[in-house]
């Protein structure tokens, strides 16, 4: 008996597929200071174009079911170019096959926006934040407040009008403990944007990091290589380096990044 209820104590992370974007390969790995606009793509071709993964994930836990990202928008499917904006499918154009929309894959589970505790947000970027509006209903919906304050400029790169109906909360920049137990706690890992945050799910002695976009795969933390959008190249690289820290302590189980291509574990128990 002891054993069945420290089982239903466990916490599950659960890793979303929604959709893919197609990026210059210039973006995740390559050396941008041969050409500082390779990443967007500009005189590239369509042969310098791979495609990564979207990814979501859903934080099934004793004390709360918590969405972290929300993917692309089902509006994505209908016409992309118009929901992306230019700046945005000129880069980066996304898609979305039919039963990915974060809502679908709740549904699939059985799961309302209303029953979700919290959306955290790893950061505002379209790709993240596209499907706000379909959980608005989460009981807080957060983001970091450096990123809410960079989201609401006019930078071409976020999409105002995807959180204008969305009642969004900020979180101070730095550690916060969600359920005040250390099992689930946001941090700052800024560089890619201005309040990019990481979230460490489990104990000291067992957790994984759902990293977001500090970086695109192993090579990323293993030879330092920083993503081609970069709010801040100093950040971005010390955001590197707590990547490696965690990559390479025996008590983290994974390091989960949104677009990395070598991710395919769909499920952990911490």
């Amino acid at each position: 008996m002891e054993k069945d209820t420290a089982e239903k104590t466990r916490i599950k992370v659960q890793v979303l597929p929604c959709g893919s974007t197609k990026v210059d390969e210039a973006l995740p790995f390559s050396d941008r200071s041969r050409n500082p606009l390779a990443f967007t793509g500009l005189f590239r071709g369509k042969r310098h174009k791979i495609s990564v993964p979207v990814r979501a994930y859903l934080i099934d836990h004793p004390k709360g079911l918590i969405l972290v990202d929300t993917g692309w928008d089902d509006a994505i499917r209908r016409n992309a170019r118009t929901y992306e904006g230019f700046f945005n499918y000129f880069a980066s154009p996304g898609s979305l096959p039919k039963g990915e929309g974060v809502v679908d894959q709740l549904r699939a589970r059985g799961i309302r926006a209303s029953d979700l505790a919290y959306c955290l947000l790893t950061h505002l970027d379209i790709d993240h934040a596209g499907g706000l509006e379909e959980v608005k209903d989460a009981g807080r919906v957060m983001c970091s407040a450096a990123e809410w304050r960079a989201a609401n400029t006019r930078n071409p790169r976020y999409l105002r009008r995807l959180w204008e109906n969305v009642k969004v909360e900020t979180f101070e920049d730095a550690p916060w403990d969600v359920f005040g137990d250390g099992s689930v706690i946001a941090f700052p890992m800024h560089g890619h944007s201005a309040g990019m945050t990481a979230i460490r799910v489990g104990s000291e002695d067992h957790y994984l990091i759902l990293a977001g976009d500090a970086g695109y795969g192993r090579q990323s933390w293993e030879e330092q290589v920083l993503p081609g959008v970069e709010w801040n190249r100093k950040e971005a690289a010390k955001s590197l380096e707590k990547l490696r820290t965690f990559a390479q302590d025996p008590n983290c189980e994974a390091v989960l990044m949104t677009h990395d291509t070598e991710q395919t574990q769909e499920a952990f128990l911490l």
